[in-house]
């Protein structure tokens, strides 16, 4: 066989090899790696890892909140998101606008935390498309050892698994009420 028909097999399995990889990805390997976002603080990475339309959803909610909380907001937008008003928020893609929110959020004894805490996967559980990872978490908190099992759920989306918003934090953004409408209308 000539070099040069080697050569071409050898690209030729370097491409496919990285296909296969991914599309062989499973819904626990993928939450390991969303765990480790949040330990290192790769927020973007983290971000990448959500489901698009997940992130769309959250962004929504955070303007709604924001319009409804008016210029006495701007304090909070600014520490949260850094930004000065709802347009500005607006303005930001749904990634960003997640990615600001984690940098926020986790920073201080919460980064702490989470840098120390560490995850067992325990498998899935699969209910129509989504998976729902479940893991136990161990962490400890002011000298008090915290073990949780937690679920997370996953879907695919464009053949790569995705992490949806948890139950309750969907709940929440599901009673922030749409840009425009009354408190209490949907």
């Amino acid at each position: 066989m000539s070099r040069r028909i080697v050569g071409a097999m050898v690209v030729a399995a370097l491409c496919v090899l990285p296909a296969r990889a991914s599309a062989q990805e499973t819904p626990e390997r993928v939450m390991e790696r969303y765990f480790a976002t949040f330990q290192t603080g790769d927020f973007a990475g983290n971000a990448a890892m959500m489901d698009p339309a997940a992130l769309e959803e959250l962004k929504a909610a955070m303007v709604g909140l924001a319009n409804l909380a008016g210029p006495e907001s701007a304090e909070q937008m600014e520490e949260m998101f850094s930004v000065h008003s709802p347009d500005e928020l607006k303005a930001l893609s749904a990634p960003a606008l997640y990615e600001r929110m984690l940098a926020s959020v986790l920073r201080g004894e919460m980064r702490e935390l989470l840098s120390g805490a560490t995850i067992r996967v325990m498998g899935h559980v699969m209910e129509g498309d989504t998976a729902h990872v479940v893991y136990r978490m161990n962490m400890t908190a002011r000298g008090t050892s915290i073990n949780q099992v937690q679920v997370a759920p996953l879907v695919q989306v464009g053949g790569a698994w995705k992490v949806l918003l948890t139950g309750s934090f969907a709940s929440m953004i599901g009673a922030v009420p749409a840009p425009g409408a009354a408190p209490g209308q949907d």
